[in-house]
């Protein structure tokens, strides 16, 4: 691809390949074939048009350099590493793992705030929490756009409140998605998600070795009844399939707006087989996947709509609120796309959120086991009593059965199951998720910002200024999460996994700061954080409570350890490994059993009982 890109200066082949390939013969003598002269046609074509714009942007950068010539506008841009001529940076920030390599360079240039342009394309990057937060939380306005993300256009997304840039549309999406998804709405779904979670701990222990399916399971389950009113009874449910294949694929494409289709949108309708267009291929490859997620669950959740009584969903929701305003001719300001988009949203980014930050909390388990054993003394000193810890639990060693199991005869007392009472009180398995937050980000450069003109602002070309360094109006700025929860002036010993790092000097912790970043910064805060993080703590709390993870046993019969992969491709998710997982008490699956058939016949009785609100069409 640079071959192409940097001979003659992009334009065209060589001078000796067109001499070669104007005869209309090959090498041998052969005449060539018709494919063969459309495709030189077609490359010589892309090749003219990329020429062309190297040119353009190359005019435009030096002209507008050249115009700018008051006090303001002379402030330096941020620093960055070599370009190549015309090129930029394009050749040098790597597509995997990134984030690191941002890193190395703001070391290497002792600046929290770096600068990068290709083809006319700036971005900068944010690898401290003092510039995330100056920038994007308190000029939170001027931040508060997306660049465009091309890419995923070309992978068949409907609009989503994650892609969408600010304007109407934006808050209108956010409008209808943050009333259920706030701290106190959330709380309706908190009976579905205790419900869920016990199924999978049955799961857990009834199929170890399929772990990773029960806990896609628990957080498909989860999303598809909030935003479908679709049951996902069981780990190979088709539904469990279909939004882990689009997880993947989105997981899978890159750092947001970072293809060359992100950096010059006309590159999408340049064939997907040339050499340099390889995310347009996967993109290709993926939309089905895209298209599937998008429509499937939506045309399933309104094929009986309004036949019967209403889904308490969201897509039945938004449609009922739509037929309304169309019953009282109010001027309906969304549409269909609106509604899948918005429940597409709360699928995707629900089950990756979830299902991914499960996962590591397993893998940390494992290769932790001292704050497995700490949790588990937590949680079942809760469970017996209705206190918090007191006594040191370094050392504690849980017995066989749990303790809070050991008793048979006073089921009404001490056996249980965690609640939702419970988890204000697990303090340290809290401290647990900080911690895997912090370590692994799951989107370690976050969702990019761009930055718009403002009222406010005082350079007539929307331009701003951070510490003397000056920000072009329209850059797109990336977050590095995972360098400001590295950052060794926040966080002592980085790269250990220590939960106690958060507790006050006074209890025996570092007394540092949560981590940041995990649900974005400003206005484009992700609204899910509260849904997610209650999904989160009360799988945590159950699977402590009913369960030990531990290494894998190999062929020996002995314990075997293993250094965990990764996948950095956009997403920082964990790849598939092996674990040991058995109950903690012989009573655990009879527990589990009766709690979970409590809970669905209260979930049946709850739907019974509510009466059909009027159709929207009547």
């Amino acid at each position: 691809m640079m071959n192409f890109f940097m001979g003659d200066f992009g334009i065209g082949p060589s001078s000796d390949m067109a001499t070669s390939n104007s005869s209309a013969t090959g090498a041998t003598g052969a005449p060539t074939t018709g494919f063969q002269s459309i495709q030189q046609s077609v490359d010589t074509v892309a090749g003219i048009a990329i020429g062309l714009f190297i040119a353009y942007s190359a005019y435009k950068n030096l002209s507008e350099a050249y115009r700018r010539g008051d006090p303001y506008r002379k402030a330096p841009l941020p620093p960055s590493p070599p370009g190549d001529f015309l090129l930029g940076h394009y050749r040098h920030v790597p597509e995997d793992e990134s984030f690191r390599k941002y890193s190395e360079w703001s070391k290497k240039y002792n600046s929290d705030v770096l600068y990068f342009e290709t083809l006319g394309t700036k971005w900068v990057v944010l690898n401290s929490y003092e510039a995330a937060h100056e920038l994007l939380d308190v000029r939170g306005r001027k931040y508060s756009d997306r660049p465009r993300f091309v890419m995923f256009e070309e992978m068949g997304w409907a609009p989503t409140l994650t892609w969408l840039r600010w304007g109407p549309q934006w808050g209108l999406h956010r409008k209808v998605l943050s009333p259920p998804l706030t701290k106190i709405g959330c709380v309706y779904f908190q009976t579905l998600q205790r419900k869920q979670a016990m199924i999978m701990c049955k799961n857990l222990i009834e199929n170890p070795k399929e772990w990773m399916s029960a806990v896609t399971h628990f957080a498909v389950a989860i999303i598809m009844k909030i935003a479908y009113g679709i049951d996902v009874d069981t780990p190979t449910d088709e539904w469990v399939k279909l939004a882990a294949e689009a997880s993947e694929a989105v997981g899978k494409a890159g750092a947001p707006a970072s293809s060359i289709m992100d950096r010059i949108p006309w590159t999408r309708h340049l064939p997907d087989w040339l050499p340099f267009m390889e995310r347009l291929k996967y993109a290709h490859e993926n939309k089905k996947a895209i298209q599937d997620i998008t429509e499937r669950p939506f045309n399933e959740s309104m094929s009986d709509y309004p036949i019967r009584k209403l889904k308490e969903c969201f897509v039945h929701r938004m449609h009922y609120l739509r037929g309304e305003d169309a019953r009282r001719n109010r001027q309906n300001v969304y549409y269909e796309e609106d509604i899948k988009g918005g429940a597409a949203t709360m699928l995707i980014a629900g089950n990756d959120t979830t299902a991914s930050t499960v996962n590591l909390i397993i893998l940390y388990l494992v290769k932790h086991p001292r704050v497995q054993r700490r949790a588990q003394a937590e949680v079942d000193y809760i469970l017996l009593t209705t206190g918090v810890p007191t006594e040191p639990v370094e050392d504690y060693r849980p017995t066989t059965p749990a303790p809070w199991a050991a008793s048979s005869s006073n089921r009404a007392g001490t056996i249980r199951l965690p609640t939702w009472e419970d988890i204000p009180k697990f303090k340290y398995v809290n401290l647990i998720l900080q911690e895997v937050y912090r370590i692994n980000p799951l989107s370690p450069l976050g969702i990019p910002h761009a930055s718009v003109k403002d009222s406010n602002d005082i350079d007539p070309d929307g331009d701003d200024t951070y510490n003397g360094m000056r920000i072009p109006c329209g850059t797109i700025v990336y977050p590095n999460v995972w360098a400001m929860n590295r950052d060794e002036k926040r966080y002592r010993e980085p790269e250990r996994f220590f939960p106690e790092r958060y507790l006050p000097k006074e209890e025996g912790g570092w007394g540092e700061p949560f981590p940041v970043g995990n649900f974005g910064f400003g206005r484009r805060v992700c609204v899910g954080q509260h849904l997610a993080e209650n999904s989160l703590l009360i799988a945590m709390a159950m699977m402590l409570a009913t369960m030990e993870f531990d290494l894998p046993i190999g062929p020996d019969g002995n314990l075997k350890d293993f250094e965990p992969e990764f996948s950095h491709k956009g997403q920082s998710i964990v790849l598939p490994f092996k674990v040991s997982i058995k109950p903690r008490s012989p009573m655990v699956d009879e527990l589990l059993d009766r709690h979970i058939l409590v809970a669905k016949m209260a979930e049946k009785a709850a739907e019974d009982g509510k009466q059909a609100r009027p159709s929207p069409s009547a």
